[in-house]
C-alpha cells in the first residue's frame, strides 16, 4: 500500500465536520445513544440507519459524533466512510484497522496496533478478542455502507458483526441496506433499524434549522415549507439556503418545487445520476400521475417488467415509496416528480398527451374517476374530456367531489364550459358548495332552457327545485319537476338525485307523508347506482321527516343508522353527516341526556356554523344556545344568539317542523332572562310560520302564566286541551298537558293536576321526552312526589321525569313570595322599574316595594348582586 493510498484511507476514518449550520435533532441523537451504550449486552448491538439520499444520515451520525465525544463515558468511536475500494475484503479490513488506530480513545489504538496483518487469516479473531478484553465500548460507525455489493466484502462485514463481542456497537448507514445477514440478530434483538421517515424533520425541526439560515416564517409558510419537502433534509437545506438569499420570502416558497434550479441541480446529480438510462426514462414517464400501481406504470412505459423496476428503485431507497394505506400503491417526492413532470415535456407534445390519455383511460376503467377527469383535462381532447364529464361528472359532484369538478372546469376550454350539459353540471357544483348566485348564473333563466333531452331537462329542473328550497318558489318548482318522467330517465344518479330534492321540498311545505315516499325512493336508487353520500343524505332527510312528526325514537334510529353509515364509508366530513350528529344530539336533548347530547353538538356544530346552508347553519346556531343555556354563566349572551338566529328570513324559511321544537325552549329561555318583549315577538314569528296552531296558544299560555294570569293561560289552552287545535308538535302538546297541571294546583284541584300530568306522560313516554318535564320546573316536580305511585304503568317513567328536573339548592318556596319570585324574574332584564310595573301591570311603588323584599331576604344590596344570589341559590 503506498503512502498516498495510506493518507486518502485516514482522510476517510473521521467523523466529517459542516463549517455551514447544523441542525442537532436531539430525539434521533438520544436514541442512537441509548442503543449504542446500553452494557447488558452479551453480543454487540447493530445499528441500520437507511434512508434515500440527502436524508442527513452523514449529518446525523457526525453531530452524535461529536456529542459523545463530550461525554464522561464517552465510547471509542471508529469512523469508516466507504467506497467502491472497499468491496475488495483486504481492503475493506485495511479501513476497518485504520479506524480503529484513528479513533478518539489512545488505549484502543496502542491495542490494534500488534494485531496481525490484516492478510492473515487469524486477523479477525485476534480483532474480537482484543476488543472483547475492552471494558469500554468501541463503536465503529460504516458510512456509505450501500456502496458494499461485492460477496467476499459483505462476508467480511458480517463476519466481525456475527462474532462482534459485548464492548462493539456497529452503526451501519447507507441510502439502502446492503445484503448483510442479520435476520437471526434482528430476532436476537441484536439489530435497531431507523428507516427514513424516522429521520424525516418535524415541523419544529424545520423551524429551527431554517432559524439557523436566520430564517424565520409564520406558521402558515412553514407548514407550506414542512409539506413541500416532507421533511427531507437535502430539500429543507436548499430551501433555507434560498430563503435566506431572496428578499420576499412568500414568493420564494409559491416557486420552490422540484423545478427550482438548484433543487433540479441537486435532484440530477444526486438522485438521478448513474441511473441506468432505460430507469430514468421510466421514472419520468411514470411520474405522470400522482400516484401509480405497476400495472399502471406498465401501461405508461410499455416495460413489461415494471414491478421488478419498482422493487429495485425502492430497495435501493430511491425518493420513492409506497402509499400509506393504499397497498401496490407507489408516489415519487413531491420535488421529484415536479421535477419530472418539468423532463415529461422534453418528451414532446403528442407523448405527453399520449400518457396523459393513457392515465385517464386507466383511471377510469378503475373506476377511479377524479383522476380520470384530470388527465383528461390534461390531454387537449375536448371531446374525450366532455364524454368523461357527462359519463361521471353528476357521480362526481353526488359523491362529494363538486370543488374538484369545479377546479378542473375553471381550467378547461371555453368549449368544454359552454356546453349545456356542463353548465347544469357546474350549477349542480356550485349547489353542492352553497354558492347559490354562481349556481343561478348557470342555470339561467326558466324560459332559457334549450334542450328536450329528458335526462338534461330532469337535471335542469331538479337543480331549480334544489335552488327554490333554498331561496323561495318551492312550490312552483315542484310543479315543473313533477310533470317530468322522475323516475324514468334509467339514470340511477339522476333518478336518487331527483327524488331526494322532491323528499327535501315536500319536506319543506310540510307534506311529509309525500316526502317519506320519495326519500324512500331516493334511498332505494342511492343504494342501486352506489352513490354512499347519497345514501347518507337520504337517511339524514328521513330522519328529519321522522322529527318533523316528532316521532323522535325514530329520527334517533335513523339517525343512529346515518351516523353508522357515514363512518363506515369514510363520509364523517359530510355536511349531512354533521347533520345527523345535531338530530342525534337534539334527542339527547329532548330525552335530557346531558353526556351524549354534549358530545355530538361538540362534532356537530361548529362544522355546521362553518359550512354554506344558512338555514342549516342559523338552526344549529339555535340548538348551540339552547343546549348550553342551563349551565351558562351568561344566558343573556345566549339569548341575543336566539334573538338573531329566530327572526324570520323570508328568503330562507325554517321548515315548520322546526319553528314547532325550537319556540317552546326559546320562549323559556327569553323569560328566564326577563326578556318579555322577544318572547312576545317569538309568538308573532310563530304565526307567520306554523298559522293557527297549538304551538302558538301554548306560548300564549305560558307568557300569561309567567306573568300569573291564570285566566288569561287557561283561556289560550282550553282549545288544545279539547282537541279542537292541534299541535305540530308532540313536544308542545306535553308542554300544554304540565301547564294545566300547574294551572290545577294553582287553583287547590288535585284531581285535575294528577288527570294532566298523566296525560302528559302518556303523551312523553313512548319517545322518552323528558325535556318538557325538565323545562316546566319546580312545581312539576312537587307534583310528581305528590302523586308518586299513582300513575300505574307510567310509574317508572313518572320517576324519570321527576329525576330530571333539578331540585333548587338552598331556601326554596317559601323564601320569596309568589309576587317577588316574579320581579326577581325580572331583574336580568335590567329594565328600569317602570317598564318592568307597565308589564307586571302594577304601581312603580308596588314594584320598589316588593324590590326591597327581595333585597332583604337575599341579603344583598344591589340588583347585580341579587342575581348572583338568586342564581345561587337555585331560584334563576
Amino acid at each position: 500500500m503506498s503512502v498516498t493510498s495510506w493518507d486518502t484511507r485516514r482522510l476517510r476514518t473521521c467523523p466529517p465536520s459542516y463549517a455551514a449550520p447544523v441542525i442537532r435533532r436531539q430525539r434521533l441523537l438520544d436514541s442512537l445513544s441509548d442503543l449504542t451504550l446500553q452494557t447488558e449486552r452479551s453480543t454487540g448491538a447493530v445499528v441500520l440507519l437507511s434512508a434515500p439520499v440527502g436524508s442527513g444520515k452523514t449529518m446525523l451520525l457526525s453531530d452524535w459524533a461529536a456529542e459523545l465525544a463530550c461525554r464522561s463515558d464517552s465510547p471509542a468511536v471508529a469512523w469508516l466512510t466507504v467506497d467502491e475500494t472497499d468491496n475488495d475484503p483486504i481492503a475493506l479490513r485495511a479501513s476497518m484497522h485504520v479506524a480503529l488506530e484513528n479513533s478518539s480513545d489512545a488505549a484502543l489504538a496502542d491495542a490494534v496496533r500488534p494485531l496481525p496483518p490484516v492478510t492473515d487469516d487469524r486477523y479477525a479473531d485476534e480483532l474480537s478478542r482484543m476488543l472483547g478484553t475492552r471494558n469500554n465500548p468501541v463503536v465503529m460507525v460504516l458510512d456509505d455502507a450501500h456502496l458494499l455489493h461485492e460477496p467476499a466484502a459483505i462476508d467480511t462485514v458480517n463476519e466481525i458483526l456475527r462474532w462482534a463481542p459485548a464492548s462493539l456497537r456497529t452503526v451501519v448507514a447507507g441510502r439502502f441496506e446492503p445484503p448483510l445477514a442479520v435476520h437471526r440478530m434482528r430476532l436476537d434483538g441484536r439489530v435497531h433499524d431507523f428507516a427514513p421517515d424516522d429521520l424525516a424533520f418535524t415541523t419544529e425541526e424545520t423551524a429551527t434549522l431554517l432559524d439557523e439560515h436566520e430564517v424565520r416564517l409564520d406558521t402558515s409558510e412553514l407548514a407550506m415549507i414542512h409539506d413541500r419537502t416532507e421533511g427531507w433534509a437535502a430539500g429543507l437545506r436548499l430551501a433555507a439556503i434560498s430563503l435566506a438569499r431572496h428578499s420576499d420570502p412568500a414568493s420564494m416558497i409559491a416557486d420552490f418545487n422540484g423545478d427550482n434550479r438548484i433543487v433540479a441541480d441537486y435532484l440530477v446529480n444526486e438522485v438521478l445520476d448513474g441511473l441506468p438510462e432505460r430507469v430514468c426514462r421510466f421514472v419520468v414517464e411514470t411520474s405522470i400521475p400522482d400516484q401509480f400501481t405497476a400495472e399502471l406504470a406498465e401501461d405508461l412505459t410499455g416495460n413489461i417488467d415494471s414491478r421488478t423496476v419498482l422493487d429495485s428503485l425502492e430497495r435501493s431507497n430511491f425518493l420513492l415509496e409506497r402509499v400509506a394505506g393504499s397497498p401496490g400503491w407507489y408516489r415519487y417526492h413531491p420535488l421529484l416528480r415536479e421535477y419530472l413532470r418539468a423532463e415529461v415535456g422534453r418528451l414532446g407534445q403528442r407523448a405527453v398527451a399520449d400518457l396523459e390519455q393513457t392515465s385517464a383511460l386507466w383511471f377510469g376503467r378503475a373506476g377511479d374517476y377524479l383522476p380520470a377527469l384530470e388527465h383528461a383535462l390534461h390531454t387537449g381532447d375536448d371531446d374525450a374530456l366532455l364524454a368523461l364529464l357527462d359519463e361521471r361528472g353528476l357521480h362526481l359532484v353526488l359523491t362529494g367531489h363538486g370543488e374538484a369538478v369545479i377546479g378542473v372546469l375553471d381550467r378547461a376550454s371555453l368549449v368544454v364550459r359552454s356546453a349545456p350539459a356542463v353548465r347544469l353540471l357546474r350549477a349542480a357544483a356550485e349547489l353542492a358548495r352553497g354558492n347559490d348566485a354562481a349556481a343561478t348564473s348557470h342555470l339561467g333563466t326558466a324560459d332559457g332552457r334549450t334542450t328536450d333531452h329528458t335526462d338534461l331537462t330532469v337535471l335542469e329542473d331538479t337543480l331549480r327545485l334544489q335552488l327554490a328550497v333554498r331561496t323561495g318558489g318551492i312550490s312552483e318548482a315542484l310543479e315543473t319537476l313533477q310533470s317530468a318522467p322522475v323516475g324514468a330517465t334509467g339514470n340511477p344518479e339522476l333518478d336518487a338525485f331527483s327524488r331526494i330534492q322532491q323528499g327535501l321540498a315536500e319536506l319543506h311545505l310540510g307534506r311529509t307523508g309525500a316526502a317519506d315516499r320519495h326519500l324512500a325512493d331516493a334511498l332505494a336508487d342511492a343504494r342501486s347506482a352506489d352513490l354512499p353520500a347519497v345514501v347518507l343524505q337520504a337517511l339524514v332527510a328521513q330522519a328529519t321527516v321522522a322529527a318533523d312528526r316528532c316521532r323522535i325514537t325514530r329520527m334517533s334510529e335513523l339517525a343512529g343508522q346515518a351516523m353508522a353509515f357515514g363512518r363506515a364509508h369514510d363520509l364523517t366530513g359530510a355536511a349531512a353527516f354533521h347533520v345527523a350528529q345535531l338530530l342525534a344530539a337534539w334527542g339527547h336533548y329532548l330525552r335530557v341526556e346531558e353526556e351524549p347530547m354534549r358530545r355530538l353538538a361538540g362534532e356537530s356544530i361548529p362544522a355546521l356554523a362553518a359550512g354554506t346552508d344558512p338555514t342549516t347553519m342559523r338552526i344549529a346556531a339555535c340548538l348551540a344556545a339552547l343546549f348550553d343555556f342551563e349551565s351558562a354563566d351568561d344566558p343573556h349572551a345566549l339569548a341575543r344568539v336566539l334573538r338573531e338566529h329566530t327572526a324570520p328570513d323570508p328568503d330562507r324559511p325554517r321548515p315548520p317542523y322546526v319553528t314547532a321544537l325550537l319556540v317552546p325552549s326559546v320562549q323559556r329561555a327569553f323569560l328566564r332572562v326577563g326578556e318579555v318583549g322577544w318572547a312576545t315577538r317569538l309568538a308573532e314569528v310563530t304565526a307567520h310560520e306554523l298559522g293557527d296552531v297549538g304551538e302558538l296558544a301554548v306560548l300564549g299560555a305560558s307568557a300569561a302564566l309567567h306573568h300569573r294570569r291564570a285566566d288569561a293561560a287557561q283561556r289560550e289552552l282550553a282549545p288544545v286541551l279539547s282537541g279542537d287545535l292541534e299541535c305540530t308538535a308532540v313536544t308542545t302538546l306535553v308542554r300544554a298537558w304540565l301547564i294545566a297541571a300547574c294551572l290545577a294546583d294553582d287553583r287547590n284541584d288535585p284531581i285535575g293536576a294528577r288527570a294532566a300530568l298523566l296525560e302528559a306522560l302518556t303523551i312523553a313516554e313512548p319517545d322518552g321526552l323528558l325535556r318538557p318535564f325538565r323545562d316546566a320546573g319546580e312545581q312539576v316536580r312537587t307534583l310528581l312526589e305528590r302523586h308518586h305511585g299513582r300513575f300505574g304503568v307510567l310509574d317508572g317513567f313518572a320517576a324519570a321525569a321527576r329525576s330530571a328536573i333539578p331540585q333548587a339548592v338552598g331556601p326554596r318556596s317559601g323564601l320569596l313570595t309568589p309576587r317577588e319570585m316574579e320581579l326577581l324574574r325580572e331583574l336580568p332584564s335590567w329594565r328600569t322599574a317602570d317598564q318592568i310595573a307597565a308589564d307586571l301591570f302594577v304601581s312603580v311603588n308596588t314594584v320598589k316595594t316588593h324590590l326591597r323584599g327581595v333585597y332583604r331576604k337575599l341579603d344583598v344590596r344591589t340588583r347585580r348582586d341579587a342575581i348572583t344570589a338568586a342564581r345561587a341559590l337555585g331560584l334563576l
